[in-house]
């Protein structure tokens, strides 16, 4: 019985003193945010119109790629982010038609993945105060190891959608 109470009290002493040893696993490291991923400048792979009323009514066609047309092959459009991957300012380059503001203030509705299944949404400000919201786009495939940025602009009128484009770039 002694012999058991001793290595019981052994046992212990050795789990109160490895208690206090911390295990060093590294630094902190911030988490990825979809700003990371969508800062950078992105080219024109494919650039699309769809007629939201003739889909919505099985009418062909309904949809016309755009990339060889009106030079919407040289669309080229710049999300910058600063030195902690925070929104800055975007720019469109190139001779495409502007189908919204060339030139203003981006960022995101969330820095992460939605996780209700909405979309992530990319807003554009003309104000640097992101006070005066211009448009919005629709992120349709967020880049990663197997796709490029994809977004839609999508134009309404009284709440119903009538055109929409929708942009495949590369980085």
């Amino acid at each position: 019985m002694r012999k058991t109470g001793f290595l019981l009290l052994c046992f212990f002493v050795f789990q109160l003193i490895s208690s206090c040893i911390k295990t060093d696993d590294g630094t902190y490291t911030a988490p990825i945010t979809l700003y990371e991923k969508i800062g950078g400048t992105w080219k024109t792979n494919t650039i699309k119109e769809v007629d939201e009323i003739a889909k919505a009514s099985s009418i062909k066609p309904d949809e016309v790629n755009l990339t060889g047309k009106f030079n919407f092959s040289s669309f080229v459009i710049t999300f910058a982010v600063d030195a902690n991957f925070e929104p800055t300012t975007y720019t469109v380059s190139g001779s495409a038609p502007n189908l919204f503001e060339p030139s203003g203030y981006w960022k995101l509705d969330q820095a992460f993945t939605h996780t209700d299944n909405n979309p992530t949404k990319i807003l554009l400000y003309s104000d640097e105060a992101k006070t005066q919201l211009t448009d919005e786009l629709i992120v349709a495939a967020i880049p990663g190891a197997k796709s490029a940025l994809q977004f839609n602009l999508t134009r309404s009128s009284d709440g119903v959608a009538f055109v929409s484009y929708q942009y495949a770039l590369k980085p």
